[in-house]
């Protein structure tokens, strides 16, 4: 086998390497004296660089090669430092998917002070294996900054799967069509005694669901959830979620997200804008009082007549104001949400819907809502 090895070349030397480095740090030297000793009037040319005032301990937290334990919830903290001279305006966050809802402590953040970003991560419908999330910060320090942060993970093998992970019906919706899911699982234990169904429902009147059968099969527990949709249903594509109550203490809620209608609105005139989309709200299990309310702003057709605002869970309360709005033939419609009591454990997906009228027509738009838990 032959082994590569360093040798030393006759006739050769260092010597060169080494003044050159000599010459590089020197010559700047000598280069300032001789400029600075010359007289002139013309003030000092200062080369300054504005660093990001909001340093973190980690950019990157990595779980490793090993399956992180089946929880609902895989929860990730990022902390940080101010070290800049002025308070820092935290101005958005951005997830890389729908299963993550970040928060942090306080939008304002003084010189000094240290907080952290707080990234959720919901396990029950993510795929097993490795998984790479981000969420890009976005930050006033006073110019405006922008920071990713990542968590990578290997999921565990799924204890329990729901089939479909999203119920999607795209198009035209027919009554005598109903979809089922099916939730499996697949933990020993189940063939026992499998998780009871304590109560099934549907976010929208837009479809119902209910229960339509347990049973154990090819080693697992399945439940199927029939879910009947209306026909009719108003323009645009909407927002749902079905949830199924459980005695699981580990699955307390089970809940399935829905897509439903197509997005066929004229755009030169019918077009419908929401933001922020989704929305977040953050829960306080200690001080439900201190529990964080959101605005969501509506840009709407004038002609129509907004009537009423859902929200689910009901325990969110909205208000709305309506004022015209900075597009012609638009309207603006601001709604402000508040809890006001904490909903059952578990429930992590909510939904506002925005009812109207446009002449005898019925138009609604929907949104979807994270509620995070602290």
């Amino acid at each position: 086998m032959n082994t590569a090895q360093l040798t030393e070349q006759p006739g050769t030397s260092d010597a060169p390497s080494i003044w050159i480095v000599v010459g590089l740090l020197v010559f700047p030297c000598l280069t300032a004296m001789v400029l600075g000793s010359r007289d002139s009037g013309d003030p000092p040319c200062n080369i300054t660089t504005s660093r990001p005032a909001l340093v973190f301990s980690e950019y990157l937290i990595d779980y490793g090669q090993d399956p992180v334990a089946q929880q609902p919830t895989l929860t990730t903290d990022f902390y940080f430092r101010n070290n800049g001279a002025e308070k820092v305006q935290i101005t958005g966050m951005e997830p890389s998917c729908g299963c993550l809802a970040p928060s942090i402590n306080t939008s304002e953040i003084d010189p000094g002070a240290i907080s952290k970003v707080t990234l959720p991560i919901r396990m029950n419908n993510e795929p097993s294996g490795f998984r790479e999330y981000t969420v890009t910060v976005s930050y006033l320090d006073p110019k405006p900054r922008q920071v990713t942060l990542t968590v990578k993970a290997v999921l565990p093998e799924k204890s329990l799967i729901v089939e479909p992970r999203v119920l999607m019906v795209m198009g035209a919706v027919k009554s005598s069509e109903p979809r089922t899911v099916t939730i499996l699982d697949y933990r020993p234990e189940s063939a026992a005694k499998p998780m009871r169904i304590t109560g099934v429902t549907g976010s929208s009147s837009l479809f119902t669901a209910e229960l339509a059968g347990q049973f154990h099969h090819e080693g697992a527990s399945r439940t199927s959830i029939s879910v009947q949709f209306i026909e009719n249903a108003p323009q645009g594509r909407h927002r749902g979620v079905i949830n199924v109550a459980t005695d699981d203490p580990m699955f307390p809620m089970i809940q399935i997200p829905v897509i439903v209608g197509d997005n066929k609105r004229d755009p030169s005139s019918d077009f419908v804008r929401v933001s922020p989309e989704p929305g977040r709200m953050i829960l306080d299990t200690a001080a439900p009082a201190e529990s964080t309310g959101m605005t969501m702003v509506f840009d709407i057709p004038s002609r129509w007549k907004v009537t009423h605002c859902d929200t689910f869970p009901t325990n969110i309360a909205a208000q709305y104001d309506a004022v015209p709005g900075t597009v012609p033939d638009h309207q603006t419609v601001s709604v402000r949400l508040s809890i006001n009591e904490l909903p059952q454990r578990g429930i992590e997906q909510a939904v506002l819907t925005l009812n109207a009228t446009d002449g005898d027509t019925p138009e609604m738009v929907t949104v979807p809502i994270t509620l995070v838990w602290k």
